[in-house]
């Protein structure tokens, strides 16, 4: 069997990255409009290698790791990623290059591998295990049917609209928010409800240009991210993307300030975009929560999703070669 050599990956290469991952997995199209964006503007402070695996002069996956700066991760976590076209699926060949991939992110000075792959990939799973990943946790994915709850999902939001109006919670788009600082302000509340998220590794905090930018991609129209005002202050926040070219619409983030939490807040403001959706004739949207996450979980379950295969996060120590 001819044998799989690497080159690195050009911007002028997202497009052939995203249709690589699609191939690999296809339950989770990747967008590649989306993509070209994270390449062209990565995170503040991380650094990244992007790499494309080709065997016959073709390719046949795409590869990468990134981390965050050292002096903020004192675990030197890095993540790693494989995805290999289906048509050329093959154990060994996984292995290769998830072996390939850790070396280079090892030489980096990383001192913890993490990677991820869904429950439904039996070959992925086999290979990271049989190099030493240990299954650390679990993120439980579900989708809920617009066409079949549509109707009462519409008549919920209008419902809990109702209700928090009464308690003088305004439920409103960021595109009709008019206040000048308002991305700012959003910035504020995700960085302090990111931390609250069940986590083993460090969340860094996102760097204000960094969500800015985010909050601009074509995939979330402020039309479409809804928020919870109290006297103008923003207190919940909830919004799907919707991406441009191919893919499921998911949901992005969801949040409420630890002042507002137990009064429905989450809920309310997730149904404002749920109930859009289906105005929109979207047929469904898909979710993703760490499966410790048991207040969204809940949520998630009395609006009606139905669970998914999810992804198994694999964490790996090494002896880097790079500090």
């Amino acid at each position: 069997m001819p044998s799989v050599t690497y080159r690195t990956a050009t911007l002028g290469d997202a497009e052939l990255a995203a249709d690589l991952m699609t191939a690999a997995y296809p339950a989770l199209p990747q967008d590649p409009v989306i993509l070209r964006l994270r390449w062209e503007r990565p995170r503040t402070g991380f650094a990244y290698g992007r790499f494309i695996a080709e065997r016959d002069g073709g390719p046949i996956g795409y590869l990468g790791w990134i981390h965050g700066p050292w002096e903020k991760v004192p675990d030197r976590h890095c993540e790693v990623e494989v995805w290999l076209d289906q048509k050329h699926l093959d154990s060994h060949v996984l292995i290769a290059m998830f072996t390939w991939i850790g070396d280079l992110a090892s030489s980096e000075g990383s001192r913890l591998l993490m990677s991820y792959c869904a429950e439904d990939e039996p070959e992925m799973l086999d290979s990271l295990a049989a190099l030493g990943y240990k299954r650390e946790r679990i993120e439980r994915c579900s989708e809920l049917n617009l066409r079949e709850h549509g109707d009462r999902l519409v008549a919920d939001a209008k419902q809990a609209r109702d209700r928090l109006a009464g308690e003088g919670i305004e439920l409103a788009t960021l595109a009709r928010w008019k206040d000048p600082a308002a991305l700012h302000r959003l910035w504020e509340l995700s960085n302090l409800t990111a931390q609250d998220m069940p986590h083993t590794l460090p969340i860094i905090d996102e760097a204000y240009e960094d969500f800015e930018r985010r909050m601009h991609a074509p995939d979330r129209p402020h039309d479409r991210i809804w928020i919870a005002l109290h006297d103008d202050q923003p207190v919940s926040m909830s919004y799907l993307k919707y991406p441009p070219v191919r893919g499921t619409v998911w949901t992005s983030y969801t949040c409420t300030h630890p002042a507002y939490r137990g009064r429905g807040l989450a809920k309310g403001v997730k149904l404002q975009g749920l109930a859009q959706a289906v105005e929109l004739g979207v047929p469904s949207v898909c979710t993703d929560n760490d499966s410790e996450n048991a207040p969204m979980l809940r949520i998630n379950q009395q609006l009606g999703y139905e669970p998914r295969p999810g992804f198994v996060e694999h964490h790996k120590r090494v002896t880097n070669q790079g500090a």
